[in-house]
């Protein structure tokens, strides 16, 4: 084999370099599973976003030069919108609906329920068994206890014949708290007086203050006092005078003067004389008005009762169901023929007092009046009248009194001797035969009835304390009922 063929040739190394780098120190990954890091703690509770005024600025702008206003259309523009702005307002907050589409009512309940009956003795020991004392009156005096008043009463017989008026007086019960916080009234003193009451009126300028008229004509004015001394109530007579006129049927009380402080006082007399009675350093009669309408000028009047207005007005209701507004701003003397023509030199003299205020004849009731009231509500006041059948008139008298009632209410029978309205104007309570009490509703026209205790008799007055809590009722035979009354919406 011959070797020679074969040449010996070296050829270039073809290297493919590594990747890896021998001479560096590489960072090793740890490969371990784990968790992240938990995200911090956030507070997710919710809260509301502020609200942000977006009204539209009609003027004040930065950006605007100022405008000018002119006064006196901006004047009769408020003076135009006012009355519709205060009518919306008096009209109160709309009634709502729930979701049955009931109207809800919205109106507050009274809660009456009776608390006490009080009776007074007979007025004779020696009729014990025969007298019916059927007559009476009522006053709430100042406040003795916390809410709870004093109270005045006087009864009688009905006076259908003579009289001799012996055993005639007034009485004051205080209240007084038992053991158990309930209000209780007791006997306080008794005064006698000439004649048997008819009236009795308390000043509610000065609650400490009273006044009585008597079925003789006898005026009366007492005086509630404290004496700290002693720790012993009492009430004295200031005043008393027999006037020449028929019985007294009615007093009110005027606001004093600003300048003597002086109180007024009107007793209404039943054979249409009013007096005018200045209380002050020095008590005594003042004025003396006669009333007479102006269609029927020599026609005898009969006053059932009276009710001041202001300083210078007061109205009467009269038995033929007359309401008259009498101004004494521009008054008339009275001269000689005054009294179905009468002359003489005695006449003349006993007819220049006399004076005869200018009247206004406001709508008359068909019967009796037997209740005046003025009320205030939602900035109003109002004249209320009513009469023996229940006819009730509301007379607005906030500015001027008009003769035509703006509401009419006819509440149903019986006969209606006396009412009281409630402050907000929405009840109307009378008292009924045998101790039960009529809550007319002015609102829906209901009428709910309160029992009484089965006293036997028809009441002959109704009245309510000043803070209205108290109500009292009578006479039932020479009893009397008293009410506490609630509210509850």
């Amino acid at each position: 084999m011959n070797l020679d063929r074969f040449t010996l040739i070296s050829n270039d190394v073809v290297e493919f370099k590594s990747t890896w780098r021998t001479g560096e120190a590489l960072a090793l990954v740890d490969t371990m599973i784990g968790t992240d890091q938990p995200a911090p703690t956030v507070d997710a509770a919710t809260a509301p976003i502020e609200r942000k005024d977006v009204a539209i600025q009609t003027g004040g702008s930065p950006r605007h030069a100022p405008v000018t206003c002119d006064d006196a259309k901006l004047s009769n523009w408020l003076r135009k919108v006012y009355p519709m702005v205060e009518q919306e307002l008096s009209a109160g907050v709309t009634e709502c609906y729930d979701d049955n589409d009931n109207l809800c009512d919205t109106t507050e309940r009274l809660i009456i329920r009776k608390h006490q009956e009080l009776m007074l003795k007979k007025l004779n020991p020696d009729m014990e068994g025969n007298q019916k004392l059927n007559m009476g009156a009522a006053a709430w005096l100042s406040i003795a206890t916390r809410d709870a008043p004093l109270l005045v009463l006087a009864c009688s017989s009905y006076h259908e014949a003579w009289c001799e008026h012996t055993y005639s007086s007034v009485t004051v019960f205080t209240p007084r708290r038992d053991s158990y916080g309930s209000v209780q009234w007791i006997e306080l003193c008794t005064n006698p007086v000439k004649a048997c009451i008819e009236t009795l009126e308390t000043n509610p300028f000065n609650k400490d203050m009273f006044a009585g008229g008597t079925v003789s004509g006898d005026v009366y004015i007492w005086h509630y006092e404290l004496n700290l001394k002693h720790e012993q109530n009492s009430f004295s007579e200031l005043f008393s005078e027999t006037t020449d006129y028929g019985k007294v049927v009615d007093m009110a009380w005027i606001k004093p003067n600003p300048l003597t402080k002086d109180f007024g006082l009107l007793s209404g007399h039943n054979d249409g004389i009013v007096i005018l009675w200045k209380i002050g350093k020095h008590i005594g009669k003042d004025k003396t008005f006669r009333i007479s309408t102006t269609a029927t000028s020599r026609k005898a009047i009969i006053l059932t009762q009276i009710l001041t207005i202001s300083n210078s007005e007061f109205v009467v209701g009269t038995v033929d169901g007359s309401i008259l507004l009498c101004s004494t701003t521009q008054l008339i003397p009275i001269g000689n023929g005054s009294n179905g023509g009468t002359s003489g030199a005695s006449t003349s003299s006993s007819k220049k007092n006399f004076f005869a205020p200018t009247i206004t004849e406001l709508k008359p009731h068909s019967f009796a009046v037997t209740t005046l009231l003025k009320m205030e509500n939602s900035r109003q006041q109002f004249l209320i009248s009513c009469d023996l059948t229940g006819e009730v008139f509301f007379h607005d008298i906030t500015d001027a009194i008009n003769s035509a009632p703006t509401l009419i209410i006819k509440m149903p029978l019986p006969f209606k001797n006396r009412i009281v309205c409630t402050d907000d104007m929405r009840f109307i309570l009378s008292p009924n035969n045998n101790g039960i009490l009529d809550v007319y509703k002015i609102d829906s026209g209901s009428q709910e009835i309160v029992e009484g205790s089965g006293l036997n008799g028809k009441p002959s007055l109704i009245r309510t304390s000043a803070n209205g809590k108290w109500l009292i009722t009578g006479p039932y035979d020479g009893g009397f009922i008293i009410y506490s009354v609630e509210k509850d919406v």
